[in-house]
């Protein structure tokens, strides 16, 4: 099982101490046996140090000590080197004193949890569903400790941390409702991770699910007034998925009603405006892409669709002016090619060389560059 969230985690390493087992020393334990080089075991730090305060060091180093600090390195790190060797441990030490290993790991889980150490506590449940991979709730408090350790991500302006761990979450709670079609929990919760995704119909749909599958009361109420509120959202994804099927005509079904409600979502007249000009009415569609940037005055993509326009149209001093703005804003190799192929239908084949040539530098293995390159070989 991949996890996203690892490197976060490998510095609580550091709150572990390892000590050597030898082979032949007092140590035992039915069932295991000591490899013949011995075995490097961790210890907390805290258990250590508790010991040495109280004199009792090497009586706090016990079998459910070492346990413990396996369970927690297994945790922390899924590729450490002993983890097949202490998964060992555990299974001899869970038939000879009785303990659950997979309960425990949820009983301290939900110990850190309740005091407030998200991170040790997503830190057994990683243990947990490493070794249970089919341990259901076990995945769901997982996605759940997550998200919660996103928003204190969030808190500290670490927009990768918190993306990291939004992605962690919404990866496992995937594979909840994947292990079981009917954790209507679940489906709650990924409703968001598709809504903050701009996953609309998606999130609609998830929701729907959760609402069929029942939940109490007060959280019904909260998914229906989402759903609500997002028709508008879901009706502008449809018509987005329409433009970019190629059928325009249905798609400005679905953007055009929007536009009075929404007339300066320059997202929406973007896509009204590329409705337009894939139907070829290329004035209709100038005249949103207009609109856009007296909203958005550097809106890369709309200078050049704007361009993409006047070049249609032969206007192309208009496309230039067009290209070269956006190009100042954004050195892409799309956006100079499209500048130099706006040169060179202008009989201005040096400028045209110069920004073809300038995108190969950029990115010679780009088709569209590639492609510009050879046309401008047919005029040196």
């Amino acid at each position: 099982m991949n996890f996203r969230i690892e490197k976060y985690l490998l510095k609580k390493a550091d709150e572990l101490a390892f000590i050597t087992i030898k082979n032949d020393g007092d140590f035992k334990l039915e069932g295991y046996k000591i490899p013949n080089q011995g075995l490097d075991v961790p210890i907390k730090n805290e258990v250590l140090v508790k010991g040495i305060k109280e004199n009792t060091a090497q009586e706090g180093i016990n079998s459910m000590s070492i346990a413990d600090a396996m369970i927690y390195i297994m945790g922390i790190d899924s590729n450490f080197k002993y983890n097949d060797e202490y998964k060992k441990f555990l299974d001899a030490l869970e038939k000879n004193i009785n303990l659950d290993i997979r309960a425990y790991m949820g009983y301290m889980s939900r110990k850190y949890f309740e005091i407030g150490e998200s991170t040790d506590s997503l830190i057994y449940l990683k243990a947990l569903i490493s070794q249970y991979p089919d341990d259901i709730e076990g995945m769901y408090h997982y996605a759940i400790v997550c998200q919660e350790l996103a928003q204190q991500y969030q808190k500290d302006s670490d927009n990768e941390g918190m993306n990291n761990f939004l992605l962690e979450a919404l990866d496992k709670l995937e594979r909840v409702i994947a292990l079981d079609e009917g954790f209507a929990l679940a489906y709650y919760h990924l409703g968001y991770h598709y809504y903050n995704q701009g996953q609309y119909i998606k999130a609609k749909v998830i929701w729907e699910e959760a609402l069929n599958l029942g939940l109490d009361e007060d959280t019904v109420a909260e998914i229906q007034d989402n759903i609500g509120k997002m028709d508008f959202k879901v009706q502008y994804e449809e018509g987005y998925s329409l433009v970019f099927q190629g059928r325009s005509e249905e798609a400005l079904e679905k953007l055009l009603p929007l536009e009075a409600e929404h007339s300066d979502w320059w997202n929406l007249l973007f896509m009204i405006g590329l409705a337009y000009k894939h139907m070829n009415e290329i004035e209709e569609a100038k005249s949103y892409f207009e609109r856009i940037l007296i909203l958005k005055p550097h809106q890369v993509d709309t200078m050049v669709e704007l361009g993409l326009c006047e070049a249609a149209s032969y206007n192309l001093e208009k496309a230039i002016e067009h290209f070269s703005t956006a190009a100042k804003i954004k050195e892409d190799p799309e956006i100079l090619c499209n500048l130099g192929m706006a040169y060179l239908n202008n009989g201005e084949l040096d400028e045209a060389i110069y920004y073809v040539e300038r995108a190969y530098e950029l990115n010679p293995e780009d088709e569209i560059t590639v492609a510009c390159m050879r046309e401008l070989d047919n005029y040196r």
